[in-house]
């Protein structure tokens, strides 16, 4: 009877001595391996752009063709805005075989208004627009992109200027840089609604109420 109770409990001592073991390694794992690999892919997860901010592309020298693209979660732009299509727009760039100008052929995935340069009025945009490089150096064509129309408009949207100008480059070569600004985002995103896939809807962020204290005169 007594070899049997010093059994069960040397049996007992190593099962809890196995699973503190096997917690310790687990918490080992976590906090050496895993803890520091999230907050670092946390880090790296693209934030909403902010009202001015700027994106610069030049196209690959070597390569006819290059894309520019504006979406979600993916693209050279990443709105962060669960309004916003994957692919929204899709800049492509023709270069012309000998002298630094391009064909650019706009496509949408999504609902977008265009203005192009020197225009007033923006217009829905069909599946594709076409521009030339020299229309929009020193000059601004205008985008804006959500995710419904109403009687041709917006009500929610994150409008885009796109331009271009003329670089040097660090071989000391002129080249046509083009600039991507997000310009307004109406009303704005709503930053303490993320949704389960970390994007954002349109809207005013919540602000709390302050309370006010009153006092009688005496």
């Amino acid at each position: 009877m007594l070899a049997n109770i010093l059994l069960d409990s040397f049996n007992y001592f190593v099962g809890l001595l196995l699973v503190i073991s096997v917690g310790v390694i687990f918490y080992v794992v976590y906090d050496q391996i895993l803890k520091p690999y999230i907050e670092l892919k946390s880090k790296e997860i693209p934030f909403p752009p902010k009202i001015g901010q700027e994106y610069y592309f030049i196209t690959d020298e070597m390569a006819r063709v290059s894309t520019f693209s504006i979406g979600r979660n993916m693209g050279d732009i990443v709105t962060k805005c669960s309004a916003i299509s994957e692919g929204h727009l899709t800049f492509t760039f023709k270069k012309h075989p000998t002298n630094e100008e391009y064909e650019i052929i706009i496509k949408r995935g999504g609902p977008t208004l265009f203005k192009p340069p020197r225009m007033q009025t923006y217009s829905v945009m069909e599946s594709t627009e076409k521009l030339e490089s020299f229309e929009v150096i020193g000059k601004t064509a205008e985008f804006r992109i959500s995710n419904q129309l109403i009687k041709e408009r917006m009500i929610n949207y994150i409008e885009i200027g796109f331009t271009s100008k003329f670089i040097f480059d660090k071989n000391g070569k002129e080249r046509l840089q083009f600039i991507f600004k997000i310009e307004k985002i109406h009303p704005g995103l709503n930053l303490h609604k993320r949704d389960s896939k970390g994007n954002f809807p349109f809207g005013k962020e919540e602000v709390p109420e302050q309370k006010t204290e009153s006092y009688e005169a005496i």
